[in-house]
């Protein structure tokens, strides 16, 4: 009698993971079986969130995790990390990412500045011993004020923080794109 095939056994159960904002903080992600993101795992993930939730033993989660109730649309899904590919990226295409990663964060440093330095005159006159005027309290109230500075602060530190990465990438591409020369140096045609 000939033997079953295995194979089926070997591979790896096709599962969908999913997060929730709130699991998300707490490092928490609940797993199905499932090979996509639909319905019916979505709504699997729920069942799996309310039994966890349901479990005494299971201190993970209770009936307070989600305070404000829990459906399908807040199930996020968690992407698998991408596997690493047998052949590595040229460093000349990985040094083009970095720059355009820092085009990127230089354009929203920009856009960001110019809303962040109108308010430049109110920050500082909260520093002065004078009474604030009626439009510097107005805009210092304003529940934008912060929201705009924290998205300048944000984006100063992003392209701060990349800038060093973004340089040793420039000084990969650089000698790739000399400056004055012609197209025909490089047997580019027009």
């Amino acid at each position: 009698m000939p033997v079953p095939p295995t194979h089926h056994l070997l591979m790896p159960r096709a599962t969908v993971k999913y997060t929730t904002k709130d699991l998300k903080e707490l490092g928490l992600f609940v797993e199905v079986s499932g090979r996509t993101d639909n319905d019916r795992t979505r709504n699997k993930a729920l069942e799996e969130i309310q039994r966890r939730m349901d479990d005494p033993e299971d201190e993970s989660l209770n009936e307070n995790s989600f305070a404000d109730g829990l459906s399908v649309e807040d199930l996020i899904v968690v992407e698998p990390p991408e596997e690493k590919s047998e052949v590595e990226e040229p460093e000349i295409i990985r040094a083009v990412k970095a720059i355009a990663n820092l085009a990127s964060l230089r354009v929203t440093l920009e856009e960001t500045y110019k809303q962040a330095i109108d308010l430049r005159p109110v920050i500082e006159a909260l520093f002065s011993p004078e009474p604030l005027t009626p439009e510097q309290i107005e805009k210092a109230t304003d529940k934008n004020f912060a929201k705009i500075l924290m998205k300048f602060a944000e984006a100063k530190a992003a392209r701060d923080k990349f800038l060093p990465v973004a340089e040793e990438a420039w000084e990969v591409l650089a000698p790739a794109l000399p400056k004055g020369e012609t197209k025909e140096d490089y047997g580019i045609d027009e």
